[in-house]
């Protein structure tokens, strides 16, 4: 009974990502249908605790727009997007299949839409699943023949279900402020499972715990071929808390951009980060160095992180009122 336990309520606390900025409708469903064009798409994949056990493995896609339907005024627009991720951990195949649709509303605060808030929800299905057959149980020790034998010596653990399903429901505020071509700011926070489902292989009152993340983003212009994007992301959830902090640098030629940053899970991880950017298409890799007190167990090994993000620009830029200028750009 120990084992499964402590596997399954160890990792009741959600996923975490270091590139917090490439999965923006995981961190804040206020930030769906924010961004310069009509439409954008990304993909993201990480491993971590590879020197451990089997690795943790999250595999996520995601997709939104924005929308200005007639009843609208021409400072308000309507953002829709969908997000899917599928979480494997460990030894004992404990997966996490989560679909949420969500949508947000914006409102301009002044005449050219530069000063935006936007309130956001999201709405999905979670499913959780077990593989009992992977675990290794104390129970089943053969201490005569010195192997493990679950045939002669069973377990004894018994669930009510190793497959389950519930609804969850997410809840976001931004403020966002284009201050003038030379730096923007953007804040946020967001509430997770804010109908705290039950989740519980052994058919127990176990609770989601709310998930709170708050956000602050920051852009400015150093030069027409440098713009740098300090960001901050605090995170608190049963207890549990994180705190990703740092920033990439972005170099504009010709055709290309270069990424490159620096960022810390405090008291865990420092993050170095490289990517390239092309026409809208942007590349991000991040691998995290262990320096917390388990770094004498991973030798420093972290995880890495992949993501791939593309922007799908369509309809004209001429009126700020209707397209509203989001992000510094060069």
């Amino acid at each position: 009974m120990g084992l499964i336990s402590i596997s399954v309520f160890a990792n009741a606390q959600d996923v975490h990502y270091t590139q917090m900025y490439s999965t923006p409708l995981y961190v804040n469903p206020a930030f769906t249908g924010n961004h310069q064009c009509d439409f954008r798409a990304g993909v993201n994949f990480r491993q971590q605790a590879a020197s451990f056990t089997v690795p943790f493995e999250t595999y996520s896609a995601w997709g939104d727009t924005r929308v200005y339907p007639g009843f609208l005024g021409r400072r308000s627009w309507i953002g829709l997007g969908g997000n899917l991720y599928y979480d494997n951990a460990g030894d004992g195949a404990l997966t996490k299949i989560q679909g949420m649709f969500l949508t947000s509303f914006s409102q301009g605060f002044n005449a050219d839409n530069s000063l935006y808030g936007s309130l956001g929800v999201g709405i999905g299905v979670t499913n959780r699943s077990v593989n009992l057959n992977k675990f290794v149980f104390g129970d089943s020790w053969d201490p005569i023949n010195l192997r493990f034998d679950p045939s002669n010596f069973p377990t004894g653990e018994s669930l009510a279900n190793n497959s389950i399903f519930y609804t969850d429901f997410n809840l976001g505020l931004s403020v966002h402020h284009l201050v003038n071509t030379k730096w923007m700011y953007e804040l946020g926070i967001s509430a997770s499972h804010i109908n705290q489902p039950i989740e519980s292989f052994y058919g127990e009152e176990n609770k989601v715990g709310i998930k709170f993340i708050v956000s602050a983003t920051l852009q400015r212009k150093l030069s027409e071929k440098i713009i740098i994007k300090p960001e901050a992301y605090f995170i608190t959830q049963q207890g549990v808390t994180e705190t990703v902090v740092g920033a990439n640098l972005v170099f504009g030629m010709t055709d290309v951009k270069l990424h490159g940053g620096l960022w810390t899970r405090i008291g865990r991880d420092i993050m170095p980060t490289l990517g390239l950017e092309y026409n809208n298409f942007t590349m991000l890799f991040s691998y995290d160095i262990n320096v917390s007190k388990q770094r004498i167990a991973s030798n420093y090994q972290g995880g890495f992180e992949l993501s791939i993000v593309k922007r799908f620009c369509y309809s004209s830029q001429s009126s700020t009122k209707r397209e509203p200028c989001k992000f510094l750009e060069f």
